[in-house]
């Protein structure tokens, strides 16, 4: 093994004795600052100088001066003292749930309606915290869990998580039919949902949304919804809806915003799209239970 291999053992507290005896240069001062007494003191830096193979200090009889390898010790054991505090005191912020990373799977509708104040509170209230969001869909969020590649997911209607992980309804939510301004259905002021048994609708990829849980909901009534076109992202849905092309089902928070040609009605019976959030019980860290009462807390209010 070559010095720079060389993996030194010496124990930080050997190193707070040399830079209080380096910075007195004077044995019975440093021994003061320490509460220690002067002799073993004394074998502390003797034992430091051993371990290094040099001489640290010139010892007069009534003076103590550091050599050139004690200065250069003294500068390096300031930084890394220094450098030692700091990374405990982040490693105690982490454990209080003050600072740290967390990786949030989420389903994009989830950002509209209350969660979307509540996570910018959290941000706003945590600057140390760094959130970072993952758009997945449900099954490709659950997977991540199980890997704990993420610290936690949200996704709509997670009431029956695998076995191993918790669920937390954060939101009640419904889903509403949206439809061109000009459809008969319009009428309506809330629609059966047997009517829509013949309608063609526009969705999103069922392993990406929450199709897989939406068409159940339409067998169980009766029907099978006729998908005529697909989109991967909700908006190209809404865009595609607004020129006639068909209806679907959308989550509530998208009835907050305006888009032309779309109109949102709620059906007679409440299909729910309430928000879980679904983690790990025996793997979150404090930091990502800290966010999860934060927007369950403001969720509740909004």
């Amino acid at each position: 093994m070559n010095q720079t291999e060389r993996v030194y053992r010496t124990d930080l507290k050997l190193l707070r004795y040399f830079l209080a005896v380096a910075e007195e240069l004077h044995f019975g001062k440093a021994a003061a600052r320490l509460n220690m007494s002067q002799p073993p003191l004394s074998i502390h830096i003797k034992e430091l100088e051993s371990q290094l193979g040099t001489m640290l200090f010139l010892r007069h009889s009534r003076s103590v001066a550091l050599t050139h390898a004690g200065r250069v010790l003294m500068e390096e054991t300031r930084n890394l003292l220094s450098s030692a505090n700091q990374a405990l005191a982040r490693v105690e912020q982490i454990g209080r749930g003050e600072r740290g990373r967390i990786e949030l799977g989420i389903v994009g509708t989830a950002l509209w309606g209350s969660l979307r104040p509540a996570l910018y509170r959290f941000i706003k209230d945590n600057p140390t915290v760094d959130i970072i969001f993952r758009e997945k869909s449900p099954g490709v969020q659950m997977t991540l869990l199980e890997r704990h590649e993420i610290d936690a997911g949200i996704w709509r209607m997670a009431d029956t998580p695998p076995l191993g992980l918790n669920s937390l309804r954060l939101q009640q939510a419904s889903f509403l039919v949206a439809l061109p301004t000009e459809h008969r259905l319009t009428r309506y002021s809330s629609i059966p949902l047997h009517e829509l048994r013949n309608e063609p609708f526009v969705a999103l990829p069922a392993v990406h949304s929450d199709w897989s849980f939406l068409q159940k909901v339409c067998f169980r009534a009766g029907f099978s919804p006729h998908i005529v076109r697909e989109a991967i992202e909700p908006q190209t849905v809404l865009a595609l809806i607004s020129m006639g092309l068909g209806i679907t089902f959308m989550a509530d928070s998208y009835a907050q915003m305006n888009w032309p040609g779309v109109v949102f009605r709620p059906l007679d019976e409440r299909i729910p799209a309430d928000l879980y959030v679904v983690y790990d019980e025996l793997q979150v860290t404090s930091t990502t239970l800290r966010l999860i009462e934060e927007m369950k807390q403001i969720s509740e209010v909004v």
